[in-house]
């Protein structure tokens, strides 16, 4: 069986220092307006018995079926066998068809090129052996990254799941 790579963050950890989204537009070279991946302050609340301030994490989840890869007019966007969903610069004609498509609104618009753009997980840095530049650039170790199954391990099942389902652990 493959190894079919996710990557979650746990926002009970998150800081929200942005070190993930100044590592991401470093890593990628990305103009002033797209975010790959975004740290947006949650409304306080009280958790445990005490008030506490969260922090919202977003980013292409690279869903098992894309609905931005089924959109697509042009086949610009992939589906590798490890799970990553890349969007080919060179295929897309900026319709903008993915970004309406997208369930979590993480996909990015870059003017300057005319062209979607999205999370690629850093596909360059993990085909040779390297992580993410956002969970190497995490001061609090709240980014995992890896197999969905190792990942599942770490974070919990329960955890996962209540990530994926949208409450905040």
């Amino acid at each position: 069986m493959a190894t079919e790579y996710t990557l979650v963050v746990n926002s009970a950890d998150c800081v929200g220092c942005n070190a993930c989204e100044v590592a991401c537009k470093q890593e990628h070279n990305i103009s002033v307006g797209p975010r790959w991946i975004r740290v947006y302050p949650d409304t306080p609340r009280e958790i445990e018995g005490k008030l506490q301030l969260r922090y919202i994490v977003t980013h292409c989840m690279h869903c098992s079926r894309p609905s931005c890869k089924d959109v697509c007019p042009v086949d610009a966007i992939s589906k590798r066998e490890d799970g990553i969903v890349l969007v080919n610069d060179e295929l897309c004609i900026g319709c903008k068809d993915c970004i309406d498509a997208c369930p979590l609104g993480v996909m990015q618009f870059d003017e300057d090129k005319a062209v979607a753009q999205k999370c690629d997980m850093c596909a360059a840095r993990i085909d040779i052996g390297r992580q993410p530049a956002c969970m190497d650039a995490c001061p609090s170790h709240c980014i995992y990254f890896g197999d969905v199954s190792k990942v599942t391990e770490v974070m919990g099942k329960k955890k996962l799941v209540a990530w994926y389902k949208g409450i905040t652990i």
